[in-house]
């Protein structure tokens, strides 16, 4: 005869094998069954506890109130120090025993192996006294936890860092204001100075950095990037400084900041000018005395750390507006380094153009071509507001739709036989697929990733709206979008976001 499969698995534990007091409790908190340890801890025989709401077994009328919360967001909830009352609380005739402290625990009855078939709940007495040598030993615990869970931060960062610098940081060009910025790197890179990188977006700024820690010595340590402008102003302590277990909704273990995960190295602060004003009293702090605490922590934590921070904005203008603070500018502003933009570079761009393209074409196992003298008089007469970053992306896309015998590279503003210029309209050859533009070969397209596709799905949706974001006929429109969402996946994709919009936003 065939076993009929039971709804639900049996207890793989007996009830009464478990030293603490356990009792089954059905949706409304009321007592299925409950151990022997349960009943002497109440002090009622087992057939007088059926039936009766946890809290009134308890003299606890409000615990479920109490309990419930935490039981419904978390799983389990935790009562400490509840007094028995032997004979459980109004109950009447003692069954024998009871009284003393308990901890209670309540428990969902799918997240153990006690539990009985129809239990929703299962509640846990512990003995409060025998259970404070168990806390003092699970503190110890946690604490050669938190040892290991900070060795392993350190060693996901280092796995990390080595992967990003298996090549070391080239730079290509020989312009003379490159060649300024090169001269300063090589002086101030042996030293431990602050270094305030300043220059447009995309030319570069993360790329001097760590030539900076390469030539260090400190190049065999971390290094540590910060974004500061893609981190929500709430999170940006927490990133930088760690976070202690449970200082937060979510912080549900310890957590190292960058700081830390710095320790001996250099830590980057790409964007510092986002940072708020109390993130940056922490840091004037780190800066002066090398100690901080993580947020909801009191222990100090000291650290030797290299500092390199970046940003677009002229710091000088942002203390004056009162949006960045002047000591901490000062302490920043020790060695500054200006990157020149790219439209100061001409004579490097022809070198910068087949460098990029040979890069590409072995990412995208595409052929690597002779870049065409049409293609390079546009390159040369456009003004690459995007720098660097719109240079690899407009070399990216060429690379990617190449079929000639040439490598063609379009763009936006750049005017081209048949077309009157402009920002790249749908019926012009800078917008991607459009016709009479080049199409995006078939097999191309089976060989790219889920964010390639994306990528030149937005770059498509910017050129063919003329760059433009917001508002009716805007890219995010065209895209389904809200206009920050596409504003954020640009900056994830490193697609530079039109000049004017930059301006607009007063980021110049």
């Amino acid at each position: 005869m065939a076993d009929s499969a039971p709804s639900s698995p049996p207890p793989v534990v007996h009830p009464d094998d478990v030293g603490a007091g356990l009792l089954g409790l059905d949706a409304d908190w009321r007592v299925r069954w409950c151990n022997a340890r349960a009943a002497e801890r109440i002090g009622l025989a087992p057939s007088r506890l059926v039936g009766r709401a946890l809290g009134e077994l308890l003299d606890a009328p409000d615990l479920r109130e109490r309990l419930e919360p935490a039981l419904l967001e978390r799983g389990a909830a935790h009562s400490p120090g509840i007094a028995l009352s032997s004979g459980g609380g109004s109950g009447g005739a003692s069954g024998g025993g009871g009284g003393g402290v308990a901890e209670v625990w309540v428990l969902r009855a799918s997240d153990n192996g006690v539990a009985q078939r129809g239990d929703a709940l299962l509640a846990t007495l512990i003995d409060a006294t025998a259970h404070g040598a168990l806390e003092r030993e699970l503190e110890r615990l946690r604490d050669q936890l938190a040892s290991s869970e900070k060795a392993r931060d350190r060693l996901g960062e280092m796995r990390r860092v080595l992967t990003e610098s298996e090549a070391p940081p080239k730079v290509i060009g020989s312009a003379p204001a490159l060649l300024r910025a090169l001269d300063q790197i090589g002086r101030v890179a042996p030293t431990d100075a602050t270094v305030l990188i300043h220059g447009e977006t995309g030319t570069g700024k993360d790329l001097v950095a760590r030539m900076i820690h390469a030539q260090s010595g400190r190049a065999a340590q971390a290094f540590i990037a910060v974004n500061c402008a893609a981190l929500p102003e709430s999170l940006i302590e927490s990133e930088l400084f760690g976070h202690e277990r449970g200082s937060f909704t979510g912080a549900d273990r310890q957590r190292l900041g960058k700081f830390e995960l710095a320790d001996a190295g250099t830590l980057f602060l790409d964007e510092i000018a986002e940072l708020s004003m109390a993130a940056q009293a922490k840091l004037l702090r780190v800066l002066q005395n090398g100690a901080f605490e993580r947020v909801g922590g009191a222990e100090t934590i000291r650290v030797d750390v290299r500092l390199v921070a970046a940003t677009h904005r002229d710091l000088a203008r942002q203390v004056e507006r009162g949006r960045f603070r002047e000591d901490l500018f000062y302490r920043l502003n020790v060695f500054r380094i200006e990157i020149p933009p790219l439209r100061e570079r001409r004579e490097d761009l022809r070198a910068l153009v087949e460098f990029l393209h040979e890069r590409h074409a072995r990412q995208l196992a595409r052929p690597a071509l002779p870049v065409s003298e049409r293609s390079m008089r546009r390159v040369l007469a456009y003004r690459w507001p995007g720098n660097i970053r719109e240079l690899d992306n407009a070399v990216e896309r060429a690379t990617l739709l190449a079929e000639g015998p040439e490598l063609e590279i379009e763009l936006p503003d750049a005017p081209t036989p048949g077309s009157q210029g402009g920002h790249g309209s749908a019926g012009s050859p800078g917008a991607l697929g459009a016709a009479p533009g080049p199409t995006i070969p078939r097999d191309a397209l089976l060989d790219l990733t889920s964010e390639q596709l994306q990528r030149l799905q937005i770059m498509h949706a910017l050129e063919t709206t003329g760059y433009k974001v917001f508002g009716e006929g805007g890219a995010a429109q065209k895209l389904g979008v809200n206009p920050q969402t596409l504003l954020s996946r640009m900056d994830k994709f490193e697609i530079p976001r039109p000049r004017r919009m930059r301006a607009a936003g007063n980021e110049e």
